[in-house]
């Protein structure tokens, strides 16, 4: 214990000084970098110098070039400048890398620090599967390498994978050519049966894979992933062992997950924009742009397990036309002259506070006893809201049937009609806003107890206050 204590400590040191020398050679190459940078813009300032006394002196020029000491005064700063930049564009281009030593020996070179990291990483978890089987034979594994790095200029570089396996060689441990098996990419099991292993996964993914498709992705959902490369022979598991532990659980470390792509074109619906027009009478409108829908192409990503969908997910949404709006004029001119109110197209429930209904619309005139509208039961005296903003367009006293009524055009080709009113607040030609009182609730007409009858229309053509107000009770609470 204590020796593995010394070990990590030691290695930990090394592994700063390590760090250190490296950061202290890449702030003198940044330096070196920017000090050359300056040296090319000041000889660029000398040879602008330099050639303009011999612009100015050309009319000279001949008696100097018949001077073989006046043109070697002349082509010598020339040449000294040109053959200092291209020295220095030179260093500036030589690739800096890093050499990884280990136990002395040169094992390769590599890009970058994070590379180096990577492939200590692995080497770790190599000797960490070694250990643990040996642990639990009672054995211990002789490993004191540390590897390390220096600064350098060099043309050539090394992958992770192939940085480990070099380690692994100089080592100095027994090492073979394996196959490494990682799940959820920690390194679990290590065997000589890698091409085996590999055509019995292949076999399961096999039925996922869609050889047409460009854009399906088959895997197994733990990152199962094999790797060949060097292994401590000590590392080495059973084949059969291997199997078995991939097939526990019902195979749940086999779980085949399929990843495809798949693009659709949707359809973009269209606004539409009023324009009230005070010259044209209430009620009417016109139809002065069409509205064209748009399209879009959306794109999604699927993720299933086992066939099983789990995910779909939007990754891109990309507009190929954008869709015109429609525009629709409608008139506001009142026969008195007045300006009516339009509508906005949406409704909110004429007796907010309650919601007992003893009879739905049936308006469907082909049915025997069809029911215009839906009786809304309420207190006598209860306020009666306009459902939208519109224009009072009748207001009847004491109708036989529908006793004191009121009804509002809402100026866009919807109207809305509130009956057996114990008496009502508006007049013909009032403006009113969505939510204003026009009335209260009472039993005039033909009524058998108090409440609101509520009808709506669409161009004259009535419809159920159901398909509005959906959340209301489906069956009668009279």
């Amino acid at each position: 214990m204590l020796s593995e204590l010394l070990q990590s400590t030691v290695g930990d040191f090394l592994y700063y000084i390590g760090f250190q020398v490296e950061y202290t050679l890449v702030r003198l190459a940044r330096l070196l970098t920017a000090a050359t940078r300056w040296l090319l813009r000041t000889l660029g300032g000398l040879l602008v110098l330099a050639l303009r006394p011999a612009a100015l002196a050309l009319p000279g020029l001949r008696r100097t070039l018949r001077s073989p000491r006046r043109l070697a005064g002349l082509l010598l700063p020339l040449l000294a400048a040109a053959g200092t930049a291209a020295l220095v564009r030179t260093v500036l281009d030589l690739p800096y890398v890093l050499r990884v030593e280990a136990n002395g020996q040169v094992v390769g070179y590599v890009a970058s620090e994070t590379v180096f990291d990577n492939a200590r990483a692995d080497v770790l978890a190599r000797v960490r599967s070694a250990r643990e089987l040996l642990a639990a034979a009672g054995r211990q594994l002789d490993w004191d390498i540390e590897p390390s790095y220096t600064l350098t200029i060099h043309d050539g570089t090394m992958t992770e994978s192939e940085i480990a396996n070099g380690i692994l060689r100089i080592s100095g441990n027994k090492i073979t050519e394996a196959t490494a098996v990682y799940i959820d990419d920690e390194l679990r099991y290590v065997t000589t049966e890698g091409d085996h292993l590999r055509s019995y996964l292949n076999q399961i993914k096999r039925p996922w894979e869609d050889p047409t498709s460009q854009t399906t992705r088959v895997s197994f959902a733990h990152g199962l992933r094999l790797v060949d490369g060097v292994y401590l022979t000590d590392s080495i598991v059973p084949y059969g062992d291997v199997l078995s532990a991939l097939q526990a659980d019902g195979g749940a470390l086999q779980t085949v997950q399929v990843t495809r792509t798949v693009v659709e074109t949707q359809e973009i619906g269209y606004d539409t924009l009023t324009q009230e027009d005070p010259d044209m009478d209430f009620g009417k409108s016109e139809t002065i742009q069409a509205g064209v829908p748009g399209s879009q192409t959306v794109t999604h990503r699927l993720l299933y397990e086992n066939g099983v969908l789990i995910d779909d997910r939007v990754v891109a949404v990309e507009v190929q036309q954008a869709p015109t709006p429609e525009i629709i004029r409608r008139g506001t001119r009142l026969k008195s002259g007045m300006i009516g109110k339009l509508g906005t197209g949406t409704f909110i429930w004429p007796v907010p506070d309650y919601r007992s209904i003893s009879r739905w619309a049936d308006p469907n005139p082909n049915i025997p006893g069809h029911h215009r509208g839906v009786d809304i039961t309420a207190p006598a005296g209860t306020p009666i809201y306009a459902s939208d903003s519109g224009t009072v367009v009748e207001v009847v006293p004491m109708h036989y049937s529908w006793g004191n009524y009121v009804k509002i055009d809402h100026g866009n080709g919807y109207a809305t009609l509130y009956a057996h009113m114990s008496r009502y607040v508006v007049s013909v030609g009032d403006t009113v806003t969505q939510g204003q009182v026009i009335g209260y609730v009472g039993s005039t007409g033909d009524s058998t107890g108090n409440h609101c009858h509520f009808e709506m229309a669409y161009n004259e053509v009535l419809f159920s206050a159901r398909d509005v107000f959906p959340d209301m009770p489906i069956k009668n609470t009279g």
